[in-house]
């Protein structure tokens, strides 16, 4: 059985010592060493190198984020957790990335483990990361999504969707140069990454990027039409709150 090192960075004993307690009963993990703050943290992974580290986000004075930016390259995997459902939790959603909120459930960080030891063996597990310190920071113009496909994850432009399309337990990702890639997504999980990202769900089987209207027609719920000279119909419940986001 491959055992994979693991470090825990968290500021507060009793989050350590349950987190601690949760990570006994794996056997393929092995708990190499545990930080209270960033300056030790540092320490520990350059002396562990670890294949998954656990760390909180708040890490007064600093956050992980900035912790993580000072790295060339990041050559772990990383489960953050929070005490906050907060923009960070926004962000990860975005990237793929996982994380878990605190008090930590047990069946939500089996599910975190099992992803990471998937990623693992895939050899997937560092580009997400990068592209979540890529969308927190100010400078990069581009926010992108990762979205799953059948051979790992594709880093999209959020600007260059247009619309998603639902399909029962799957959801077609339009793009402006007239590409589509469908991921195993349902459109509500879609409508969770790209919340506060200028979208908008106009209906049961649509969500459209709003700064690809080019005109809307009255009906009894009315219609969009996309630059993509798609139409998508406006349910008529979701008419009213569409008409005011786009006023």
């Amino acid at each position: 059985m491959k055992k994979y090192k693991v470090i825990i960075i968290e500021d507060e004993a009793a989050a350590q010592s349950q987190l601690k307690a949760l990570l006994e009963k794996y056997p393929d993990l092995q708990l190499v060493g545990q930080a209270f703050n960033l300056e030790d943290a540092s320490n520990l992974v350059s002396k562990e190198e670890p294949d998954l580290v656990f760390c909180d986000v708040d890490l007064p004075p600093g956050n992980a984020f900035d912790w993580l930016s000072g790295f060339e390259s990041i050559p772990f995997s990383i489960i953050f957790t929070t005490s906050y459902d907060t923009y960070a939790t926004r962000a990860f959603r975005l990237a793929a990335v996982d994380y878990l909120l605190k008090p930590l459930i047990e069946t939500e960080l089996d599910q975190a483990l099992e992803k990471f030891r998937s990623k693992m063996q895939k050899g997937d597990n560092l580009d997400h990361v990068q592209e979540l310190l890529n969308n927190l920071h100010k400078s990069i113009p581009k926010k992108k999504v990762a979205l799953p496909t059948l051979s790992g994850y594709l880093f999209v432009p959020i600007e260059d969707i247009i619309r998603c399309e639902s399909d029962n337990t799957y959801t077609t990702f339009h793009l402006i140069d007239k590409k589509t890639i469908i991921v195993s997504k349902t459109l509500k999980e879609c409508e969770q990454m790209l919340l506060e990202q200028g979208f908008f769900r106009v209906h049961n089987s649509h969500l459209i990027n709003l700064a690809y209207i080019k005109e809307y027609l009255k009906g009894e719920g009315g219609q969009v039409k996309m630059e993509d000279g798609s139409y998508v119909d406006v349910s008529r419940r979701r008419k009213d709150e569409f008409l005011k986001n786009i006023r």
